[in-house]
């Protein structure tokens, strides 16, 4: 019983210190410095997060999404990310990820849509024909 209280209240101070740290660093002069927030991970923290009285209720409102992912550290992230790529349309991030994809996958079927080098861009670019 003793380590079951004990764990709840580490549990319960690490949310405390996960809000305070929300508030640092996403709030600048009394608003939100971010245009959305994702919360992202694989167990029931990130529910428990949105969902806290602590949590700051100006970042509340810009929580675009909770999702849940399979991996942590950098395989979570762009997990996260993909999982998250309707609410993040907006974001550059997205945005040139779905650019580069393209790209890659025009080089992948040999389209010829595709141009190398800066003699063959210039050219491409004089003849009006660059996306």
């Amino acid at each position: 019983m003793r380590f079951a209280r004990q764990r709840i209240e580490k549990r319960d101070a690490y949310l405390h210190k996960c809000c305070e740290l929300a508030v640092h660093h996403f709030i600048t002069d009394d608003k939100p410095n971010v245009k959305g927030l994702i919360l992202a991970g694989s167990a029931q923290f990130k529910n428990q997060l949105s969902e806290a009285e602590r949590f700051d209720k100006r970042l509340m409102s810009i929580i675009l999404g909770v999702f849940d992912v399979a991996y942590g550290q950098d395989n979570g992230f762009n997990q996260a990310i993909t999982l998250a790529a309707d609410c993040l349309s907006n974001v550059k991030f997205v945005q040139e990820k779905k650019i580069l994809t393209k790209f890659y996958d025009d080089i992948a079927m040999d389209t010829g849509m595709v141009q190398f080098g800066v003699d063959d861009t210039l050219k491409a670019m004089e003849m009006g024909a660059l996306d």
